[in-house]
């Protein structure tokens, strides 16, 4: 099994973008920021990309080739996942807790990076910044899990992009890459979570007996756009 280092040390490093806002990124802007037709205009002039530091051990992914034809009403992709024979997921801490991400969706993992903040924008998102050209709003992981997580806690980024939107979710620290079988993991969260499962996918089962959430990246794109 390959280590987390091995794993995004083998990808091709990401070229910065000049691409025009894909229709996720509009919408959040006209959104957030009330520019409407003028959205591709306010993207271009977003200041310049924060420098950013990749977390120990974690180098950029090269991006998958989608472009601003991304759209917002991207097919599920944890539908997808259960059907296929094993996951890899990207796991980090959260309140003492352990949630994992797909590793389909996540371009990198960077060092807290401080953004700057949307006045219109609800409490979960703490600002957005310019992450190598991309409009990326930074999530409060744990504000929307529910989970009491101080701010100053929060020392990494994991960079994600789904539906044509790049987000940063801020968490404590990155665990480990877990490598899984398709009987590992419970998708029928409901009986173990109850209700509180808006943003939890599935669960692993790990080897000590914990079952660790799989965050759906989808669901939580989905929020920052409705807000």
């Amino acid at each position: 099994m390959k280590t987390p280092e091995e794993y995004f040390l083998e990808r091709n490093f990401l070229p910065e973008s000049d691409e025009n806002l894909t229709e996720a990124e509009q919408a959040f802007l006209k959104k957030y920021m009330g520019h409407g037709e003028n959205a591709d205009a306010v993207g271009q002039s977003l200041p310049d990309p924060a420098q950013v530091q990749a977390a120990p051990g974690f180098a950029r992914r090269s991006d998958d080739g989608q472009t601003a034809q991304e759209s917002v009403d991207e097919p599920d992709l944890m539908e997808s996942l259960k059907n296929e024979p094993s996951l890899q997921l990207v796991a980090f801490s959260l309140g003492g807790q352990e949630f994992t991400v797909p590793i389909d969706t996540v371009q990198e993992v960077i060092k807290y990076v401080a953004p700057t903040k949307l006045p219109a924008a609800p409490g979960f998102i703490s600002g957005i910044v310019n992450l190598r050209g991309r409009v990326t709003p930074l999530v409060m992981t744990g504000m929307l899990m529910g989970i009491p997580v101080a701010k100053e806690d929060c020392r990494f980024i994991v960079v994600c992009k789904r539906k044509g939107l790049q987000v940063g979710l801020l968490i404590e620290s990155v665990k480990t890459m877990y490598r899984v079988e398709q009987d590992s993991i419970d998708w029928g969260v409901e009986t173990h979570l109850g209700g509180n499962v808006e943003y939890v996918a599935g669960l692993l089962k790990a080897e000590d007996a914990r079952l660790v959430g799989i965050l759906s990246v989808d669901r939580i794109v989905d929020k920052v756009l409705k807000g």
